[in-house]
């Protein structure tokens, strides 16, 4: 039988069910909202996000239950999510209680881009401005879509970098921090709001400084990320004045012996292209990239240096890679023929396309790091910085039969050596002098550590000199021991190549030969390592030779020469004595009337690794 329920009681009914509904609904909405109070909260471009960890197996519709808002929004929100949710990953959800659903509508329509991202994998040491330098892209947009550094960096944390927009990098030009674009005619009144600068096509951090009459240095510090390159509509908070900036009065004076008759030298604005291999174009980085960005941040130094003084510069800087066909099409560049001076390129390979251009163009150019330039030989456009093995040698026996006249040398012959290896090229040279002056020496040949009798061949009255036949450290590594047996009762000292000083487990005593200054100028050295961090945000990297100090001793050479001989530094060359540099100083002096230039200047070593360091 049915069962018969009275129209009121159905009522209450109805009363009960809704009530029950009600009090679960209030319940659930409050525990969620009790839950995203835990949350920490993040407030970007005006409107406020919970900041959120996705959990394990959590997809976008189970946080858009827990936060009640659409998965369409959180989407938007976070372009970054567009390839998946993943366990542990920080996102960014609307607190909608606090602004309108139409500012985030607004919001979230300018988030999504259809960003595309890099996977990264932070390393030992790394820095988010060395992160963005890396990837093009500023400091902010990283935090933007991994807000979980915004406290910090760690080592191993994957990071989803922002690609660029698909714009070609080929022949890339990209103007410093400190070139002197003189073309804006902005005002600053028209472009300041509030000490925000919103940067204009063709803008430079030096153009900016001038604008508004205070140091590219204070702006750097107030917008960290921004010393390499300015990208269009970037906003730059710009100091109030020169004199509530802070001051950097690090390397003081370093131009003050240029000329003081004003022969045009102070209107002119000296143009420097770098031909450099940054591999902007390559996903996996190369060991050899350090060196040459150091190299660079050095340069950019001297340059800033030199604006400092009044002297004014234009830098281009070009990605050169590593291929003879990149080399080619960075010398298309039309602007290329218009520079004062070039630097570059870092490989041999290259050489030969820049030093036919520099002749062609009359253009003079610096080859930095290439020890081989053949073409320098009828070239008179070209300057080698690197003296190169015959300059090496003759300083080497000059030393040997001078210096160490009385010791006792050892040639020491590992078997299986190249013949294209440089230090078996030295040690046969050698031979051949001493041998041709009947100069004594001794000889052992080696096959294994194991059978190396160094003793039958050392001299207890004498200094014992080591030479082997290989500049490959890995090849003489097994001999050490050997000859560190010997150490107490022998005075041994090994004769190495200039790259072996980074070694860690070496001979206590060695000598070497190099275009590198043996002792620094600690004051010097000191005040340009300030600058440096200051300048870049970073800590340099300290080995030897640092490219750092040898990319600002070269381009402070150079600009100083120009600028104090503009319209005839190649006669001054071989004249012009320049003592305010760090780590080298370049003697340039052509080998012939057609030849180009090479530098001449090297320094003798001489290290005893077994003494404590004084501070």
């Amino acid at each position: 039988m049915p069962l018969k329920i009275s129209i009121s009681a159905v009522e209450n009914m109805k009363k009960k069910i809704f009530t029950f509904i009600l009090t679960g609904f209030l319940l659930i909405t409050l525990s969620l909202v009790g839950q995203n109070k835990n949350y920490p909260t993040k407030k970007i471009n005006g409107i406020e996000y919970y900041v959120y960890t996705v959990q394990i197996s959590e997809g976008l519709y189970a946080i858009g239950r827990k936060f009640d808002i659409s998965p369409d929004i959180i989407s938007k929100t976070n372009p970054e999510i567009a390839s998946g949710l993943k366990p542990g990953q920080k996102i960014f959800i609307p607190i909608q209680d606090a602004f309108s659903q139409k500012k985030i509508e607004e919001t979230s329509k300018i988030n999504n881009t259809k960003q595309e991202f890099t996977e990264y994998k932070v390393k030992k040491k790394q820095t988010l401005f060395g992160i963005s330098q890396k990837f093009n892209v500023s400091q902010e947009d990283i935090i933007k879509y991994n807000p979980d550094i915004a406290n910090g960096l760690r080592e191993g944390i994957i990071l989803h970098i922002p690609k660029e927009s698909k714009k070609s990098k080929k022949n890339e030009k990209v103007e410093t921090l400190i070139s002197n674009s003189t073309t804006q005619n902005n005002s600053p009144v028209e472009n300041k709001r509030n000490g925000i600068h919103v940067v204009r096509a063709q803008e430079t951090l030096y153009s900016l400084a001038r604008l508004y009459n205070v140091k590219v240095i204070d702006i750097i510090r107030l917008n960290p990320g921004s010393s390499t390159k300015l990208t269009v509509g970037t906003e730059l908070k710009i100091p109030k004045t020169e004199a509530d900036a802070n001051k950097a009065d690090i390397l003081n004076n370093q131009f003050s012996n240029t000329d003081s008759s004003k022969s045009g030298s102070e209107n002119k604005i000296i143009k420097i292209a770098f031909l450099l291999p940054f591999m902007l174009d390559q996903d996996k980085p190369d060991l050899n990239l350090d060196r040459f960005l150091d190299f660079y941040a050095g340069a950019l130094i001297a340059v800033e240096k030199a604006k400092e003084q009044g002297i004014s510069t234009e830098i281009y800087t070009y990605d050169t890679e590593k291929s003879d066909e990149k080399i080619m099409e960075v010398l298309s560049n039309p602007e290329l023929k218009n520079m004062d001076l070039i630097i570059g390129p870092a490989f041999s390979n290259q050489v030969p396309a820049v030093a036919e251009f520099a002749k062609g163009n009359k253009i003079n150019t610096l080859i930095p790091f290439s020890s081989k330039v053949p073409e320098i030989d009828n070239n008179s456009y070209l300057f080698q910085f690197n003296p190169g093995t015959d300059l090496e040698l003759k300083f080497t026996i000059d030393l040997l039969k001078k210096k160490y006249n009385k010791a006792n040398i050892i040639f020491a012959e590992l078997p299986g050596i190249s013949s294209f290896d440089e230090g078996r090229m030295k040690f046969e040279a050698l031979q051949k002098v001493f041998i041709k002056e009947r100069k004594q020496f001794s000889n052992i040949n080696l096959t294994t550590s194991d059978e190396a009798d160094f003793k039958s061949v050392l001299n207890k009255k004498e200094k014992n000199i080591i030479i082997f036949n290989t500049d490959k450290y890995a090849y003489i590594n097994p001999f050490i021991n050997p000859i560190k047996a010997n150490s107490n009762n022998y005075d041994i000292v090994l004769f190495e190549p200039y790259n072996w000083k980074n070694q860690k487990d070496k001979l206590a005593k060695n000598i070497y030969i190099s275009p590198f200054r043996a002792e620094i100028d600690s004051t010097k050295l000191n005040d340009f390592d300030k600058y440096f961090a200051q300048l870049f945000y970073s800590n340099v990297i300290i080995d030897s030779p640092r490219f750092d100090l040898l990319g600002y001793d070269l381009a402070y050479y150079f600009i100083s020469l120009i600028h104090r001989y503009p319209a005839n530094f190649i006669n001054k060359v071989e004249s012009f004595d320049l003592s305010k540099t760090i780590q080298s100083m370049p003697r340039f002096e052509r080998i012939s009337n057609e030849s180009g230039f090479i530098n001449k200047q090297l320094y003798v070593g001489e290290d005893n690794t077994q003494k404590p360091d004084i501070n």
